[in-house]
């Protein structure tokens, strides 16, 4: 009966880290039908006859004091050290998105395949689950904080929230979804990802005729920050995004014609990782830097790419070898020095010991955790800032 309850809490887990991490994969459904703004109450995770219920108010305290009610306990005593990290970490993921983007992009045949999707994991007896969610994103994309799993939760038209695990595998799937199988080397799928072409939509639609002071492009630390850099910027980063789908990203964004005053490009991870030539990094990035110059930029600063633990790098399910993150950096050096565009460095030391990221500020040892976001954030900052 523990591993049962341990499997059922752990997808319940999981789902709510998805709510997170692929909020973009649910803001493609706002607007339309709203239901009567209730607020649930609590959350329930359901498999069969087996019900838990854990109060919003709980995880609205957790998420604000970290105090840990009973109920809550009770959900948080089946994770692991980590899992109970990721979690926080999760809870205090704010999007602050472009509402009239979300109103264009609920209208793609995309957008609604997701939500009907998603629907399916929440039990409701009205059978109003599309409606539900749909109110529930684009109140909670509204709210003063924005949208994340609180603010979902508080504009959701119910009194409860009800999970149905035996219908969410799918859907965990899809949020955490790469086209390669588990056993196949890592590759650059942004672009043909679900995630990845909803998320590249959702920028193309958000970025039309703008005129930004700051644009950041870059990967998943560089998404991690949301739009956190200030009135005027955009945070074009995405999961996964190596050189190759900066440069599909890229050639859709400039149609937009959008301009960014100031870019910075953050990446080279996820090219060390995907296993990506020299020659062939070396000359994307600069046909990126190319490609941005037409946006009307007057500055290109270049990010080294971010180291992991020295245990991350010895996984590659996990992380790029640190030899191939160091010979990545050796080459946006000289990218850097040819383009004449300069490789902001210093404001990312203190993340660093050794060239090696510090196991205190990232969560799975390749990924900043929200310590090490502040330094990230306030290193771009200073860029901006110039």
């Amino acid at each position: 009966m523990t591993i049962f309850l341990c499997s059922v809490m752990k997808y319940f887990y999981r789902l709510l880290i998805s709510l997170s991490g692929c909020l973009i994969f649910l803001l493609v459904h706002s607007g339309l039908g709203l239901l009567p703004s209730l607020a649930a109450e609590k959350v329930t995770v359901r498999y069969g006859l087996f019900e838990q219920s854990i109060p919003v108010a709980d995880i609205r305290d957790y998420d604000k004091t970290q105090k840990v009610s009973g109920d809550l306990k009770s959900f948080l005593d089946y994770l692991s050290a980590k899992e109970k990290q990721k979690f926080q970490e999760a809870l205090q993921v704010k999007m602050s998105l472009d509402i009239v983007a979300l109103d264009k992009l609920i209208n793609t045949g995309m957008g609604k395949q997701a939500l009907s999707f998603a629907s399916v994991a929440i039990a409701r007896r009205d059978q109003a689950s599309i409606q539900a969610l749909r109110s529930a994103i684009i109140l909670g994309a509204r709210s003063p904080e924005g949208l994340g799993i609180t603010s979902f939760l508080a504009a959701y038209p119910s009194n409860q929230l009800v999970i149905d695990v035996s219908k969410i595998q799918k859907l965990v799937g899809m949020a955490n979804s790469s086209s390669s199988s588990a056993d196949a080397p890592p590759k650059d799928d942004v672009s043909s990802s679900p995630l990845g072409k909803i998320a590249l939509q959702y920028q193309t639609l958000a970025a039309q005729d703008k005129q930004f002071s700051g644009c950041l492009f870059g990967d998943s630390i560089s998404a991690g920050l949301g739009n956190t850099l200030g009135s005027g910027t955009f945070n074009f980063g995405l999961n996964g995004l190596s050189s190759i789908s900066l440069l599909e990203q890229l050639k859709s964004l400039i149609p937009t014609k959008v301009k960014c005053e100031k870019a910075i490009i953050a990446i080279g991870g996820n090219d060390a990782w995907y296993g990506i030539s020299d020659e062939l990094f070396s000359k994307n990035l600069q046909e990126a830097i190319a490609l941005i110059r037409t946006m009307g930029t007057k500055e290109i600063f270049l990010i080294p790419a971010f180291y992991s633990t020295v245990a991350a790098s010895l996984d590659p399910t996990v992380s790029a070898p640190l030899p191939k993150v160091e010979q990545i950096n050796v080459l946006i050096n000289q990218v850097g020095e040819t383009e004449k565009v300069p490789v902001a460095a210093a404001g990312l030391a203190p993340l660093y010991e050794n060239n090696v990221l510090k196991e205190n500020l990232t969560s799975d040892g390749d990924h900043l955790n929200a310590e090490g976001l502040k330094i990230y954030r306030q290193a771009l900052l200073q860029i901006l800032s110039k």
